[in-house]
């Protein structure tokens, strides 16, 4: 997968802060990425005004030919990124839960809306808190369920992380 990419839906879904831009854009240009913009935010610091870091970035995926997608577009990625965590054994069904909004899946196929709905069956950490001590069996069956629809979406060909730039 393309590491400018994911940055900017990383970025857009809200996973990347407006701050620890700069640090991105550097660990982008040792990967091998180069721009004007880029080398320019890769050189600025956390305290910079958020506008001016965010008017860079844009600018140094547009230099780098890196479309920068939209909030629901951003959120199927995340939600990829998630299943895909559950399924390789990289992120515990809670950890996702956790990361996971309702109505993120607004706009995701029927396989993302499932792993979604699934991940926030339990509301929120502290309702996964209180299933967890106070249920544990239940607490096994949703992990179960969880991991099962994480696995279906690590099957599902229509990922939309899968974006590459044509060099």
């Amino acid at each position: 997968m393309d590491a400018a990419f994911t940055l900017a839906w990383q970025h857009a879904a809200g996973q990347v802060f407006p701050e620890d831009l700069p640090m991105a854009a550097a660990e982008l240009l040792a990967a091998g990425d180069d721009s004007p913009a880029l080398c320019d935010l890769a050189g600025r610091s956390r305290g910079e005004p958020t506008g001016e870091l965010e008017e860079l970035f844009r600018e140094a995926m547009a230099e780098l030919g890196v479309p920068v997608p939209e909030e629901a577009l951003a959120g199927r990625c995340l939600l990829r990124h998630l299943a895909a965590g559950v399924a390789e054994g990289r992120l515990a069904p809670k950890e996702a839960a956790g990361t996971a909004w309702h109505g993120m899946d607004e706009f995701a196929t029927e396989v993302e809306r499932r792993f979604a709905r699934a991940a926030k069956r339990l509301c929120c950490a502290d309702c996964l808190v209180v299933v967890e001590d106070g249920d544990p069996e239940a607490f096994r069956a949703w992990e179960q369920e969880v991991s099962a629809a994480a696995d279906a979406v690590a099957v599902a060909t229509d990922d939309p992380r899968g974006w590459t730039r044509r060099r």
